[in-house]
């Protein structure tokens, strides 16, 4: 198996992409070597990734090993998950090409692929942490998933070609991670019930049967719904600003799962984010209530856009036995509004109780004021796995949030 260096990238490069020009300079970097460079680099943890600026244009080439940087312990990660992020990349491309970049190549028997280089990319993730407000966020992001969800579903797709796809995006391995991980593996620990906080109400609330009842039901359909081709670690970390717009990277988790999962993942990180809002320090009041009211409002637009965008599919393009189907449409825009309220909730949870606890909460100085916002996080997170079936539209999620906050804050006053 060819393994890729920064020594033999250019004569790799020059025998798979036609016209590439290296009789000049040929700058060839390793995303995630250099400590102090900008986050916008993005993925890196993992996977090999490298960057080359040539006269003949720049490229990003990402190689999948089994033995992958970053993890320690001898752990080894399926090498077939490069494949399946470079076919998700080119399907969507397809079908949102503004929020994909182009794949130049692929090279399967060595699990490596070239995209375009996006100049300055930015995850949104860390402009939030940074108070900096992305523009249509919530626009764009609705958007990108009501498209990519609807044209790679049943109501679109033949069937055959569904059930293809079905077959093609199992991804059984890495997907394993999130079903134990993110579901099962955080819940109920010590960590989840000593470290962050001493209330009895803290204690209690993982091993709460209602909330277990509700965390299993959302793993069933995790693991058994087959909707359309979703990323599965769609959090903020993962979405970045570009000079031209947002773009999406790192698809390497992806398989053909739920509606609602990639919305509920990307809410909950800002959840994480509104929660670290109410307690890090800021210039003024003032501005912390503008950047509260940013993200409850990228929130709902969230939630409008990709329903707007949806229903605009499905009316111009469903297959004849959907299109005039206006209830059965309307049933399955809400049941994927309750179910990614839920899966926000239950990511958020997660990720609040890793050992590797988010940079949202990281970046608030005051020891106790983490401890608070992580709390409240997931307290709220508790609040909306119990009551997210009764939620009609997106405005009685935000209510729920905004009310919690309302009733958690004054207790820690007292």
């Amino acid at each position: 198996m060819f393994i890729v260096t920064k020594e033999n990238i250019i004569p790799y490069l020059k025998e798979h992409i036609r016209g590439f020009e290296d009789s000049q300079s040929v700058t060839v970097s390793v995303m995630g070597e250099d400590p102090t460079a900008d986050e916008g680099e993005g993925d890196g943890h993992i996977n090999y990734v490298f960057k080359i600026i040539s006269p003949s244009g720049s490229y990003v080439l990402k190689q999948g090993l089994s033995n992958p940087r970053n993890l320690n312990g001898g752990l080894s990660v399926a090498s077939y998950r490069n494949e399946t992020e470079c076919d998700t990349m080119m399907i969507l491309h397809s079908i949102v090409p503004e929020y994909i970049p182009r794949v130049i190549f692929q090279d399967k028997p060595n699990h490596i692929f070239v995209m375009e280089f996006i100049e300055n990319l930015k995850a949104v993730r860390f402009q939030l942490i940074k108070e900096n407000q992305v523009p249509d966020l919530g626009l764009k992001v609705g958007d990108f998933l009501a498209r990519s969800s609807f044209y790679t579903s049943e109501f679109f797709l033949e069937r055959a070609k569904f059930r293809s796809m079905q077959s093609q995006f199992e991804n059984t391995e890495l997907r394993q991670i999130m079903e134990d991980g993110i579901f099962l593996n955080r819940f109920g620990t010590d960590l989840d019930k000593d470290e962050y906080h001493k209330w009895q109400r803290f204690r209690q609330i993982t091993d709460d049967p209602a909330c277990q009842t509700n965390r299993l039901d959302l793993r069933r359909t995790f693991m058994t719904h087959s909707d359309c081709l979703i990323h599965a670690d769609f959090h903020t970390s993962n979405v970045f600003l570009s000079d031209d717009g947002i773009k999406m990277l790192d698809f390497e988790f992806s398989f053909m799962g739920p509606f609602g999962y990639d919305m509920g993942y990307f809410t909950g990180s800002l959840i994480a984010t509104y929660c670290a809002s109410c307690f890090k320090e800021y210039p003024s009041e003032m501005e912390r209530q503008q950047c509260k009211a940013y993200l409850l409002s990228t929130i709902k637009m969230l939630f409008e856009s990709y329903n707007h965008t949806f229903i605009e599919a499905w009316n111009r393009d469903a297959k004849p036995e959907y299109r005039d189907q206006e209830g059965f449409r309307n049933q399955l825009l809400k049941e994927m509004l309750q179910n990614s309220v839920g899966y926000a909730a239950i990511t958020n949870w997660c990720r609040t109780t890793d050992i590797w606890s988010l940079p949202e909460y990281r970046a608030i100085e005051n020891e106790d004021e983490r401890r608070f916002a992580m709390t409240m996080a997931v307290l709220l997170d508790h609040e909306l796995i119990l009551h997210r079936n009764g939620f009609e539209n997106v405005d009685d999620f935000i209510d729920l949030i905004i009310h919690f906050e309302n009733t958690y804050m004054p207790l820690l006053m007292r």
